[in-house]
């Protein structure tokens, strides 16, 4: 296996006239993972196995989810609603988290604020980095037919993207990418063998993104 160093970006400032003109204002930082050419073989047996669990998983959760949860999410959170063509461009997100299962609590589903990630190009490749909030994956994105496979690392701190998939087994994680709409898009996490992350992926605004 060869490793690839990749450059993931690390802080994030808003600056802007206004609570409305904020702008995504980023710094590089490189990290490396194990690469040795295919996303089905720079991860972990355990982690791809929650991979291959995903489909049931997700079945199982969406099953438990409330109706009204249904109805206001629609495709983000629905299996099989993944869209060809998911490539996603290198820029500033907002990503919004949704906790589903049991880690959600009674109601099995819990919406957190929006925070900022970004997809930045390397090597030919995209990493991405959750730039805000309390849960930071930092990683890489391999892209298939029609979906990325995401593998990184839970980060202990903003702006501290030094730890890399395979250092921290309890930290490490791995998920799928798709497009679910007209630019929009879902990571897809399993937790455990009844919980799922969501997050959702829409750009930030051309006028708003870091020149």
């Amino acid at each position: 296996m060869r490793s690839v160093a990749l450059a993931v970006l690390v802080s994030f400032v808003l600056a802007g006239c206004a609570a409305t003109r904020e702008t995504a204002v980023v710094s590089v930082a490189q990290i490396e993972i194990i690469d040795d050419g295919g996303a089905g073989q720079v991860i972990r047996p355990a982690d791809q196995a929650k991979l291959d669990a995903l489909p049931a998983i997700w079945r199982a959760v969406w099953g438990q989810s409330p109706g009204r949860v249904r109805a206001v999410e629609g495709a983000l959170l629905e299996p099989g609603a993944a869209l060809d063509h998911p490539e996603l461009s290198p820029g500033s997100y907002n990503c919004r988290l949704i906790r589903l299962g049991r880690r959600a609590g009674a109601r099995r589903m819990r919406s957190f604020p929006t925070h900022f990630c970004h997809v930045g190009a390397a090597n030919g490749g995209l990493n991405f980095t959750k730039q805000t909030g309390s849960d930071l994956p930092a990683g890489h994105l391999y892209k298939t037919e029609k979906r990325y496979t995401f593998v990184g690392a839970l980060q202990r701190a903003q702006g501290d993207n030094s730890l890399v998939y395979g250092t921290d087994q309890a930290r490490d994680i791995a998920g799928v990418v798709e497009r679910v709409g007209p630019f929009r898009w879902r990571m897809v996490v399993p937790v455990g063998e009844q919980d799922l992350d969501v997050l959702e992926l829409t750009p930030v605004p051309v006028e708003r993104q870091a020149s």
